[in-house]
Parts: structure tokens; sequence; C-alpha cells
């Protein structure tokens, strides 16, 4: 009996032509499928907590906070968040005991998640016992969606004046000077921004804050 002859080059180069197409074909389908994945849509300002500890830091300051990783953040959020970092300062409490002010920057997978169509990439949260500052950086200059946004944050300001009662001047826009930015003020002590990224022109932040 003869022994089987060997595969000639032409049909070994159309296997391997044949294998490199499939593995192409299977690359390429399963980054389609990610990029596919639909963005999240966000309502409002409702940051998850990202510094873990916050809770114990009246008494303790900083060495009772740490940035939380992001698996360990509340769904959807640790699909979305790609890193957290933050800054703690120490301070005093109205107490006179240790205290702290922190500053954490989330930064979002791109075009994981939208806020009324606008892109969001970062998640920023600063706080301590006399003020809280939350912030969602939109990735597209103020002039470019100021008329939209500002529409966007009256009605927010409006549903939570019908949920928590007046104060004078709520939920009116006041322009900053040069026109590149608003706030609205939703009770006594806070209220909502938008105005143009100082880091980033291209950007435009989102904030409510109060303070004391």
């Amino acid at each position: 009996m003869r022994p089987p002859s060997p595969p000639s080059p032409s049909s070994v180069l159309k296997a391997f032509c044949r294998a490199a197409f499939t593995l192409w074909a299977c690359m390429t389908g399963a980054a389609g499928m990610a990029q596919a994945t639909p963005a999240i849509e966000l309502a409002g300002l409702d940051l998850p907590a990202l510094v873990q500890g916050a809770q114990q830091v009246s008494g303790r300051g900083c060495p009772a906070v740490r940035a939380r990783k992001p698996a360990a953040l509340e769904r959807p959020w640790r699909s979305v968040v790609t890193a957290v970092s933050m800054r703690c300062t120490a301070l005093d409490g109205p107490d006179g005991k240790p205290d702290a002010r922190t500053e954490a920057i989330a930064t979002l997978r791109p075009g994981a998640a939208v806020l009324q169509g606008v892109p969001v990439v970062a998640l920023r949260h600063s706080a301590s016992w006399a003020h809280d500052d939350q912030q969602y950086v939109l990735a597209a200059a103020y002039s470019d969606i100021a008329t939209r946004m500002g529409a966007y944050i009256k009605a927010r300001c409006l549903s939570q004046a019908t949920a928590g009662g007046g104060v004078e001047g709520q939920c009116t826009a006041v322009h900053e000077e040069g026109g590149q930015g608003l706030f609205m003020r939703t009770s006594e002590l806070g209220g909502l921004w938008l105005r143009p990224d100082p880091d980033d022109a291209h950007r435009t932040v989102l904030a409510e804050a109060w303070s004391e």
C-alpha cells in the first residue's frame, strides 16, 4: 500500500486562508457586538458612591476613606466606570474633631452613558460636612447644548420645587457674565449649574451643589 501523498502547497494555503478568515470573522463579529451595546440613558444627577468609608470620615478624617473600585459600584455603574480616583484633604469638623474634604473622579467608558443624548465622559463628586457638589462632565461644548440642557435643568428644577416647596427665585435661570453658564436655585443652600468645563472648552459641566 502506498503511503498517502503529502498535501499540495495550494491545498495547505487554502486551508490556512479559511482558518484565518474564520478567526477574523469571529473577532470582527465580537467587536461589532461590543460596539452595538446601547448606551445607558441617565436621568438626573444620581451618582454612585465613589468614596468608601464616607460615613466614618467625621472623627477620623482621611484615614477613614478610599476610592471605590469600579467592580464594587452599584449597577449599572460597574459596567460603565473604568476607573475611580480620589483626593482627600484633612480639615476640622464643626465640633473641632478630625474631618475631611473628598474629591472623587470616575472615568466612564466612551459611549457607555448619555444624558439627554449627550455623552457623559466623567463623574465628579466633592463633599465635606459643609458642602456637596455632584457633577456630570458632558462631551459637548457649552454653546452646542446650552439651550437643550437649559430646558432639561429647568424641568428638573420645577419637579424638585413641586415636591419640596419653593424659595424666592427658585428655578429662574441666572446667566453668568458673558453668557458662559447659568444657575438655577433649587433651595436656600444650593442649586443647579451648567457651565463650560474650565479644563476643556469642548466639554460642559452639569452640577448640583449646596454649601453652608
